[in-house]
């Protein structure tokens, strides 16, 4: 082993999403006399950029980009052995189907510890519903698979992932993240905001699962018992025109505004006074520990890990894929400031030390000095 140990993170990332988001973190927050590190990135087609590769570049971060040719390309577990090989790897800890699959194969070929993380699953399509069952498989062969949250363990052991192998470790919240560019002042002129208006907060993706069009039937609901409630849809995606055709039909759009994908959701997260989490699956959404860290009060509904952040009297929950009771819950949130602003700041404070980026860096250390351990070695020369 090297006399410091080095650490290889495959993931796909274009944008900036919650995966990304948790290796820059992590990175951000592993003291770095520990382990050292070099990140895997698919370059498709000659794009070597996007936002997490500029940001990694930003940060003069170690990183190196596998050429993708075309989905299914072999020839990235030939490069990424290759990179294996050139700094003396001792751990491979991957994100997502396509890393998870890379992530098997080194260790078949190059008997590398292996760390497999899974961040939650989206079954909208045959093709999602394939390689989500796929990458479950795959998985099976980790070393150590690091689950977002207590119900994703549950159903990646229910897919005989050993229990030995399974660890939890919630996504978390590093403040210094999420520092504010822009006034409140300038987003809410942007978007029309006046002092008069109680603005509800949507941030993610635009697609099925994350249930934004749960969310405007549900607003069909409020805007009549809540006149001056606006909306802020933060996000961008494949369901966006769809949303806005619903806006329109529905005689919304001057209710409801599509703010677009942001850099720095910080800048919005200061006009909310609330945020609602529609979603219909989640692994543990990193918009509700954004919104809390801001003492916005969150609303979200009870899928995936949600209810092992929001607990008792620090947000507020409706069932998943239920308009009317959402809008119920909305209205009576929106009419008092007093109930609103006591959960924000009862979310703030229930946020550390246990989803602190320092505690979450340090499990994630813990799995590589545990997998790195002295013991009976079948590590092999790549």
């Amino acid at each position: 082993m090297n006399a410091k140990p080095r650490v290889m993170i495959v993931i796909a990332a274009d944008e900036i999403s919650g995966p990304a988001k948790g290796v820059l973190q992590f990175l951000q927050n592993a003291p770095t006399d520990t382990f050292d590190y070099v990140v895997c990135n698919y370059d498709v087609k000659g794009r070597a950029d996007g936002d997490f590769i500029n940001e990694m570049r930003r940060r003069k971060l170690n990183i190196r980009l596998l050429e993708q040719r075309f989905p299914f390309d072999p020839n990235l577990v030939v490069q990424a052995r290759h990179i294996l090989a050139e700094y003396a790897i001792d751990v491979v800890q991957t994100h997502g189907y396509k890393s998870n699959a890379i992530g098997l194969v080194l260790k078949l070929l190059c008997r590398r510890p292996w760390i497999g993380f899974a961040h939650g699953y989206i079954d909208d399509t045959l093709r999602n519903k394939c390689y989500n069952r796929i990458d479950r498989l795959v998985l099976r062969g980790a070393d150590r698979v690091v689950a977002v949250s207590e119900s994703m363990r549950r159903l990646l052991a229910d897919s005989g992932i050993s229990n030995r192998s399974l660890r939890v470790i919630h996504n978390a919240i590093d403040p210094g993240e999420i520092v504010p560019r822009q006034t409140k002042e300038s987003i809410a002129a942007r978007h029309g905001l006046s002092p008069e208006n109680i603005v509800v907060g949507v941030v993610g993706r635009l697609s099925p699962e994350k249930g934004q069009l749960v969310f405007l039937r549900a607003m069909e609901a409020v805007v009549r018992h809540v006149t001056n409630v606006r909306a802020l849809i933060v996000g961008d995606g494949r369901d966006r025109a769809t949303l806005e055709a619903y806006c329109r039909d529905k005689r919304l759009a001057k209710f409801v505004t599509f703010a677009g994908h942001q850099g720095c959701i910080g800048d919005y997260y200061q006009v909310l006074d609330l945020l609602v989490l529609p979603s219909l699956s989640e692994g543990l959404p990193n918009a509700v520990l954004e919104a809390m860290s801001f003492g916005v009060p969150v609303l979200a509904t009870t899928v995936g890990g949600v209810e092992e952040v929001i607990q008792v009297d620090n947000g507020a929950l409706v069932p998943p894929n239920d308009p009317g009771a959402l809008a119920k819950k909305m209205v009576e949130l929106l009419k008092d400031d007093t109930v609103r602003r006591g959960i924000g700041l009862r979310g703030k404070r229930s946020l550390y030390p246990r989803f602190a980026a320092e505690g979450r860096a340090s499990r994630i250390l813990d799995m590589y000095r545990e997998l790195l351990s002295p013991g009976p070695s079948t590590k092999v020369a790549p």
